[in-house]
């Protein structure tokens, strides 16, 4: 009975919120069919000013408050490489509201394919098909060409969103290894309790707090191939204590 009453407790919340996420998708695209061809690549930080106002305007209707922690870490050493943790559907939208318009994030490719979103995803960010060897070169030349133009690089070096028990997946090499290549800084950034009020294995939102706390920053143009391991190794462990110890999920 009392699993009921929260339902219809909630089924007003998530109407409203669909209705906010709609209203995102269609103002988001028509803004892009518009700019894009008028400004073309300087489209990209007009379109980051839309989702992260739509980002904040988001939390806010769903009654997620949202707490950034040491965010000097990333904006005191821009252009840098920040890795986050993707445990919740929300994500990409924590790293909208939290970064500077300046992001680039890297995404699959296999994203273009869901409606409107898709094209929203490809307004700002570098795609990869990360089963193709000449489409993650041609991604890293492409992110490289971000940097030096002072674009942020955004990664989730799990590869995939984390369904499981534990607050981290491995991570693969390869944001590590194109940090050390190109000499610029590595920023991790944890999405603290954001699992609890939009997992990762559904579409389910409820209101909560979400902290946001960067780490870092990690150098590396002292850093040679050899090094990637142990940078990789470094992060994902400041990473894990912090959410095994903030992350209610974890505690």
């Amino acid at each position: 009975m009392l699993r009921i009453l929260q339902y219809l407790f909630f089924i007003p919340y998530w109407i409203w919120l669909i209705l906010v996420f709609l209203a995102f998708l269609v103002s988001s695209s028509v803004i892009g069919i518009l700019l894009i061809p008028l400004l073309g690549r300087k489209a990209h930080q007009p379109m980051m000013a839309v989702y992260k106002f739509w980002s904040a305007f988001f939390f806010a209707a769903a009654l997620i408050r949202v707490k950034v922690k040491n965010r000097e870490r990333l904006y005191n050493h821009l252009p840098a490489i920040v890795v986050c943790n993707h445990g919740s559907n929300a994500d990409m939208f924590f790293g909208a509201y939290s970064m500077p318009l300046s992001i680039k994030p890297l995404a699959k490719v296999q994203l273009k394919k869901m409606p409107l979103l898709g094209f929203l995803f490809s307004t700002v960010c570098v795609l990869v098909d990360r089963s193709s060897k000449e489409s993650r070169e041609k991604s890293s030349r492409a992110m490289l060409e971000e940097l030096q133009r002072g674009n942020t690089i955004f990664i989730f070096p799990e590869g995939t969103r984390n369904t499981g028990k534990a607050p981290l997946n491995a991570f693969y090499d390869g944001a590590f290894r194109f940090a050390i290549e190109t000499g610029y800084p590595v920023v991790a950034l944890c999405t603290i309790n954001a699992r609890t009020v939009v997992p990762s294995d559904g579409l389910r939102v409820k209101p909560g707090n979400v902290t946001l706390q960067y780490l870092g920053p990690y150098p590396t143009k002292d850093l040679g191939k050899d090094d990637v391991e142990s940078l990789k190794a470094q992060v994902w462990a400041d990473m894990d204590d912090v959410l095994r110890t903030q992350d209610k999920l974890f505690r």
